[in-house]
């Protein structure tokens, strides 16, 4: 691989977690509804869960294993986070938040977007997962907005909700086609 781990979109800088920014992700992400939408998140949320947080990121970037990049906006500072990791052989799982400030405004697909060109162009990822809470609408939207697919249903594990739910499961593969078998 070559290139830089930060990448840009029109209106964001997508780089590494840095420790720096664990203060502001705490205020982003210390919240219950958002902690039921992802898998990994704890609820309540402090500085100190965003600095282990921003550890792990950085080590897992260091493996290969995972790269997770937050969004930043030239004023407000960090606004989200966007990511993917390696699940099944050229399969990687995808993944976003946005600070409940600025939902609904285009970050998340912008973001995504930038981070899916970002992985196909420095390491050839050829196709994509994501998935989404059935009660989560908004997250599906985004990923349709990408050229995802729905593909299947999946009790997906939630930190925030204590245990599974039922969630649908996305694909899409590089050139844009659906990747099946990914449910």
């Amino acid at each position: 691989m070559s290139g830089s781990f930060e990448f840009r979109s029109e209106r964001f800088l997508m780089r590494p977690p840095q420790s720096k920014d664990a203060r502001q992700i705490a205020c982003c992400v210390n919240d219950a509804d958002m902690a039921r939408n992802l898998a990994r998140l704890p609820h309540p949320y402090a500085p100190s869960d965003a600095e282990a947080w921003v550890t792990y990121a950085n080590k897992a970037r260091a493996q290969g294993s995972e790269y997770a990049f937050v969004i930043t906006h030239q004023e407000a500072g960090v606004i989200g986070s966007v990511g993917f990791n390696r699940t099944v052989g050229d399969t990687w799982e995808t993944g976003y938040w946005v600070d409940k400030a600025v939902q609904g405004r285009g970050v998340a697909t912008e973001a995504a977007r930038a981070l899916l060109a970002w992985g196909e162009a420095q390491f050839g990822v050829s196709k994509f997962v994501a998935g989404h809470f059935q009660d989560n609408p908004a997250s599906g939207r985004v990923l349709e907005k990408l050229g995802f697919q729905r593909v299947g249903e999946k009790m997906m594990f939630s930190q925030g909700r204590g245990g599974k739910d039922r969630a649908w499961r996305y694909a899409l593969d590089a050139s844009g086609e659906v990747a099946s078998g990914y449910a």
